[in-house]
């Protein structure tokens, strides 16, 4: 029974460490949006803010934010 209890101790860091994983890729992924709609916007800016692009890019701005605060949320806690 000791073995099944250590081998549950160690479940919690594990599953702490791959969401703080799976939260640093996500971050990486919307800075690459936000890259890619920067671009657009400076390609053709008129188009950029007829298509209310331009709130799209507040809101991933947004998202990466709290995807940020979260992940070090969780990061302290496996500390």
């Amino acid at each position: 029974m000791s073995d099944k209890s250590n081998s549950l101790d160690n479940l919690r860091p594990m599953l702490l460490s791959v969401t703080v994983g799976i939260l640093q890729l996500f971050i990486w992924v919307e800075i690459l949006i936000i890259a890619v709609m920067i671009y657009a916007w400076q390609t053709d800016s008129v188009s950029f803010v007829q298509n209310n692009t331009d709130k799209g890019l507040m809101v991933v701005f947004v998202i990466l934010f709290s995807t940020y605060f979260a992940k070090r949320n969780i990061s302290k806690l496996l500390k």
